[in-house]
This record gives structure tokens, C-alpha cells and sequence, in this order.
């Protein structure tokens, strides 16, 4: 097999990507292309298609690794692909892998591979009810902070349009400022990849809520103290990329989950004419902790019903 040939991820790749993409029905965060697209510069990604396979290739602190290859292929192919790369690399380095590619692994190239958990990058993924409604006793916590915005404050929930996508940015830039992100590595990166979903919104396909919340200084216009951003992720699963709030207003995290996830069902059975009976989604993946504690505990305090297990599988 000839060389591969990576370039750069642009707009223009969305179409070919997301239909490989689709193929395996995976509902993991990297096997999306605007999860790619987002953080493109801060892996200094890039990307390559081998016949009908994608390939994606990390570069982050100038070491090289890759994610698994997925698209309209047979094992044999998938294994040629893997093959190529075993030429071109001396350490080969797959990240992110999942357990069934971890068996495809095991299978086509046994002993050649070394893995290990891959904690950090694994996806939360939750039951779509649950955090809709925040029933029952588990979700008491949550649902207390949710229903007290409710009561604390004049608000109202808004889809992000062309209208006030600028009010997002502005919430973004302030947010980050309070928070310190010129002072650490993953919200400086995180400041770019929302202010990137912000200006590629419609482009990207994206869907988005905000929260908006009036007081007498602001009583028509108001201001934005929460938003969200996400998009289906596959055939039963919504994925969040972006959900921002300030904290002074108590419960506005916790409300601002709630009211998206209500906007996304009855936008996704609008327009994909899904019967009232069936679930427009079953399952909520939003995303993993890049490794941070406190993001962890966050993540957890939602009781997910599964932490996708991902590898990290380097060439012995």
C-alpha cells in the first residue's frame, strides 16, 4: 500500500468523515468530526482516507499517535491499513481504542501490541431519562438544584440562533476570565474549542440552548448565564460537547442540562419525524474528564451507567 498522506482537518471534510464515521455506529466522542474539528489544533490533528477508511493522526507534545481507522471496510482491509502504518511508524501508538477494536487487535496481531486503561479520555455516558427528568432518590440533589433556579430567578430557555450566538461568545470570553484560562493548558484549549463551535455553529450542524435570566437592571433583555452545545452522536446516543454557566446562579449547571436535553428531544422528533412513543434518544455521552478531579467528581455526581473503557495500545 502506498504512503499515507495526512493534511490538515477542515469544514469541508464534515461529509466524507461523518459517513465513515457513521459506519460502526460508535458513540464514543472521538468517532465525531466535530469533536475533531474542535480540537484539532490543541492535538494538532490531522487526517487521511485510505479507500473508505478515515484515519486520524495526534501530534500533541510531538509525539505521534493515532486513532483506530473506521469507514466502509473488511477486517483484511482494516488490517492492510494497520499494516501501512507499521511501515511508516517504529512506534506505533493507537489511542482511545475500544474493546472491540482492542479484539480486532488481539486477533490480526497477536503479541505485537502492549495496552493499558486509558482513564482519562473514557466517555460518560448516561441513561437519556434519568437526566431528563432527574428522578428518584440519587438525583435528588441535582433536581433541588435544578428547580431552585427555577424559582430564584426570571428566566427563560432560548435555542442559540444566528441571533445571539455573539451573547455566547461574550458569555465564553467572560466565563474564562473569571475562571483563569490563560493561566492553565486544557480551559485555554477548551476557551478555543467553544469559540470555535460558536463561530462554525450552523456549519457544524450543531444544536444549542441557553439560559437567559432578567432582573430589574435587565428586565427585556436579560442575560445569558448558561449555555449548551451538542448534536446526535449515533443512532441512540446525544453527545455534549460544551456546557457553560456561572456559578453565582445556584442550580443554573444543573437547569441548564435539564432544559437541553427537553429542547434536543423534541427537536430530534421534529425533524427526524420519530414517533411519540419512542425514544428520540437513549443514552447521554458527555464526553470524558481530560484527568481532572474535579470534573471527575462532577461527572460522577450524574451516576453514569457507563464509563466507556478505552485503551491505550502502543507497539511493543
Amino acid at each position: 500500500m502506498a504512503e499515507i498522506i495526512f493534511k490538515e482537518i477542515e469544514l469541508s471534510d464534515s461529509k466524507w468523515v461523518r459517513e465513515l464515521f457513521a459506519v460502526q455506529d460508535f458513540n464514543s466522542e472521538d468517532y465525531n468530526f466535530t469533536y475533531q474539528f474542535l480540537w484539532r489544533k490543541t492535538f494538532k490533528s490531522q487526517i487521511a482516507r485510505i479507500d473508505n477508511l478515515v484515519l486520524i493522526q495526534y501530534n500533541l507534545d510531538n509525539r505521534r499517535s493515532y486513532l483506530m481507522p473506521v469507514g466502509k471496510a473488511e477486517d483484511k482491509q482494516l488490517a492492510d491499513a494497520i499494516n501501512s502504518l507499521l511501515m511508516q511508524e517504529k512506534q506505533l501508538t493507537f489511542y482511545g481504542v475500544l474493546p472491540l477494536q482492542m479484539a480486532f487487535l488481539e486477533n490480526y496481531f497477536p503479541c505485537r501490541f502492549s495496552a493499558e486503561q486509558f482513564r482519562m479520555g473514557a466517555d460518560y455516558i448516561y441513561d437519556a431519562e434519568a437526566l431528563k427528568t432527574l428522578k428518584g432518590k440519587k438525583y435528588q440533589a441535582k433536581r433541588n438544584f435544578a428547580n431552585g433556579f427555577r424559582r430564584m430567578f426570571d428566566w427563560q430557555f432560548e435555542p442559540i440562533t444566528q441571533s445571539n450566538i455573539a451573547e455566547c461568545i461574550a458569555m465564553n470570553d467572560e466565563w474564562c476570565r473569571r475562571n483563569g484560562c490563560d493561566k492553565d493548558f486544557w480551559k485555554a484549549n477548551e476557551f478555543c474549542a467553544v469559540r470555535t463551535a460558536l463561530n462554525n455553529f450552523c456549519e457544524l450542524g450543531l444544536d444549542g440552548g441557553l439560559l437567559r435570566v432578567f432582573s430589574p437592571e435587565s428586565p427585556t433583555e436579560g442575560k445569558i448565564v448558561a449555555f449548551s452545545i451538542g448534536e446526535r452522536a449515533n443512532s441512540d446516543t446525544v453527545l455534549i460537547h460544551i456546557e457553560k454557566a456561572f456559578t453565582e446562579y445556584r442550580g443554573a449547571y444543573q437547569a441548564m442540562s435539564q432544559e437541553f436535553l427537553a429542547y434536543m428531544d423534541k427537536t430530534l422528533r421534529e425533524r427526524e419525524g420519530i414517533a411519540e412513543e419512542a425514544s428520540a434518544f437513549s443514552f447521554v455521552n458527555r464526553e470524558d474528564d481530560s484527568g481532572d478531579e474535579n470534573l471527575r467528581k462532577a461527572k460522577l455526581e450524574y451516576h453514569p451507567i457507563e464509563i466507556k473503557e478505552k485503551y491505550l495500545v502502543v507497539l511493543k
